[in-house]
């Protein structure tokens, strides 16, 4: 038997093409996802309907790739398609208007949805390995997407506005593609199989949806596995060269492989069910996930190549290519929209959905493919563990940001709605919310709508990013499910902390609020207390409910400081039960004006507070001006009485 060679140059270009444009189109989706979430939804203010209709319509016309092969033939439509999408990833780049963000992001991701089924009826050619080894290429450029997506502490390149280094990156890899472009044969007619043997090929928009919801998701992973950052980083790029290599593994089309195939789905599925599982379940998660999904994947890009060709054009293959799309915005639209609407069923159900259709595309890829030997080379391997050195880098020189002792009061604390990290034009950018915390100079930090891997925010962690950036230790309470809640940056040492559910627990969109017992030193401490309640201005009864159960849990203990968005006026009924408890208003105490805090381009309500214990009283209350989010922050200096 021959041995694989561990690096083959031609390999190398063969994978680097869809490698490359797999990696640039995973970016210009967690553009467009967020943009349209941000700025079609909160800023240009469009119903969920609207954007669902748009989300649904961008993803269909992945189909106009049919006339387009029609009338450019299949060099020139692919020529096309990667310079389109090279050079619409670069705009994105630097020309950083919402409305420019959107536009430039659309566009690629429609000719990244293009490069699908065109370069796969050019690889088609060479049939058998050739197709495997395009699916390898695709799952190269997710494991060059994640690794940069963690080199960055999870904030995309997209939305480094600040930095020249992200252009410099895009550019290098847009010579990379423009070489490995050059090597692209000349002309010839596709020919493809009939569209039940094509449709194996809709499971990819659903393997993109759940590694970038879930498996791929490297700031979810740190959450559930409890590891720091580089850990659970490390972690991921690990199980991908690891699955990687598996894909390169004989392929025995016999019956105990589907039954693996099946065994291997219900397993996946189950552990991707699982809403908040234990630690030591998501290790398993992330590993199997991973591990499973790669090889899943191979196999089906294996079985596109090994059906007889007896049609002509890419009609069919296109049209298994737009479906899985379609599941893709599908199956992401619902998972986030049942935060807003409740839709009778758990998201939770869709990951481990999405994993059982996959495994039924296995399946059926299995009945046609034939015996396939290891693979000749094993270039896709070898530069995946190599990419392992990135993180194992990041990991030896972490240094996670370390408390300070404190001399007691006076304290200055502050609250900051940060809106996922959105300012107010649509834009994600956390170095601006960085910034306001910074001029308010606060020693602890309530912050709400704090996301730690949702997909519509851009995937990013901002509990960490925000941690390391102010160098202050945080906590993380979540709410509506495990990566996404409120959080407390403290200089201070954090001696005891909880999260705590609120009531009712059939909202769409759960609240809780989060307690820590702060040592600032001098021998005194403070309980703080953190929340988010609930947000629709016409529901005060809900909130009513809510705010007993943080008046009972303060339970008149001195020293205490309660703050967050609360999403109620001054004279609503709810905010009268924090006053007849007995706490005061910062703002009643020290400030000026109307104190309004939303929205924060036209200020026009107050419903962001910070109460403290009768026991103390505040000084220097000042509220940044910003956009950096929809919400105004409040920063005031405690002292005792």
């Amino acid at each position: 038997m021959t041995l694989p060679r561990l690096w083959n140059t031609r390999s190398f270009f063969d994978l680097a093409l869809p490698g490359l444009t797999m990696m640039l189109g995973l970016q210009t989706l967690r553009v467009l996802i967020p943009t349209i979430v941000w700025y079609l939804g909160d800023t240009l203010e469009l119903s969920s309907i609207i954007l669902g209709v748009i989300s649904i319509g961008i993803f269909a016309l992945s189909f106009l790739v049919i006339p387009l092969y029609r009338a450019l033939g299949l060099r020139r439509a692919l020529w096309v398609t990667l310079l389109g999408i090279g050079i619409t990833r670069l705009l994105e780049q630097v020309l950083i208007l919402p409305a420019l963000d959107f536009l430039f992001a659309l566009v690629g991701t429609v000719l990244f949805t293009f490069f699908i089924p065109l370069y796969l009826a050019y690889v088609r050619v060479d049939k058998l390995a050739a197709p495997r080894k395009f699916g390898r290429g695709l799952l190269l450029g997710l494991v060059f997407d994640t690794t940069i997506h963690g080199s960055f502490h999870t904030l995309d390149l997209s939305w480094q506005q600040h930095s020249f280094a992200p252009i410099v990156a895009v550019l290098v890899v847009l010579a990379q593609m423009g070489l490995t472009l050059y090597l692209i044969r000349d002309d010839h007619e596709a020919t493809e199989t009939t569209l039940l043997g094509s449709l194996p090929l809709g499971a990819l928009g659903l393997f993109v949806f759940v590694t970038q919801v879930i498996f791929q998701n490297v700031a979810r992973a740190t959450v559930l596995t409890g590891f720091p950052m580089p850990q659970a980083y490390a972690f991921i790029v690990i199980v991908n060269a690891i699955g990687i290599s598996a894909a390169l593994l004989p392929i025995v089309a016999e019956r105990s492989t589907a039954v693996a195939a099946i065994v291997g789905t219900l397993f996946l599925a189950w552990l991707a069910w699982r809403p908040a599982p234990q630690a030591e379940v998501a290790d398993l998660m992330f590993f199997f996930g991973n591990l499973l999904l790669f090889p899943f994947i191979t196999l089906i890009f294996a079985s596109l190549g090994a059906r007889e060709e007896i049609n002509k054009g890419i009609t069919r293959t296109a049209i298994a290519n737009g479906i899985g799309w379609l599941l893709f915005a599908l199956f992401t639209l619902l998972y986030y929209v049942s935060y807003d609407i409740n839709l009778g069923f758990s998201n939770q159900v869709l990951p481990p959905l999405a994993v059982i259709l996959i495994g039924l595309a296995v399946v059926g890829a299995l009945r046609v493919i034939p015996h396939f030997p290891m693979a000749s080379s094993t270039t896709s391997a070898t530069v995946a563990f190599a990419l392992v050195l990135v993180p194992l880098i990041i990991w030896a020189n972490w240094h996670s940001p370390e408390p300070s002792v404190g001399k007691g009061f006076p304290v200055r604390v502050m609250t900051y709605n940060i809106h996922n990290g959105f300012n107010t034009a649509g834009r994600l950018d956390p170095e601006a919310i960085a910034r306001v915390i910074e001029q308010a100079r606060p020693d602890i930090v309530a912050l709400q709508e704090v996301a730690r891997g949702w997909y519509i925010d851009g995937s990013v962690d901002l509990a960490m990013w925000l941690s390391r950036r102010l160098q202050m230790p945080y906590v993380f309470g979540p709410t509506a499910d495990c990566v996404w809640g409120n959080a407390i940056l403290s200089r201070y040492p954090i001696k005891e902390w909880k999260n705590v559910p609120l009531p009712p627990r059939h909202l769409a969109l759960k609240r809780g609020f989060l307690w820590a017992r702060i040592d600032i030193g001098g021998g005194e401490e403070i309980l703080f207390i953190a929340t988010h309640l609930h947000h629709i201005e016409t529901d005060s009864a809900i909130r009513q409910v809510q705010m007993p159960v943080l008046v009972k849990f303060w339970n008149q203990r001195p020293r205490t400081i309660l703050l967050g968005d609360l999403n109620a006026t001054p004279d609503a009924p709810e905010i009268a039960m924090l006053r007849n408890a007995g706490l005061r208003d910062a703002f009643a105490l020290a400030g000026q004006g109307y104190g309004f805090t939303w929205p924060s381009n036209k200020p026009n309500q107050r419903i962001d507070y910070i109460w403290v214990s009768p026991d103390l009283t505040v000084r220097n209350l000042m509220m940044p001006r910003s956009t950096a989010s929809d919400h105004i922050g409040i920063a005031v200096t405690v002292e005792k009485k």
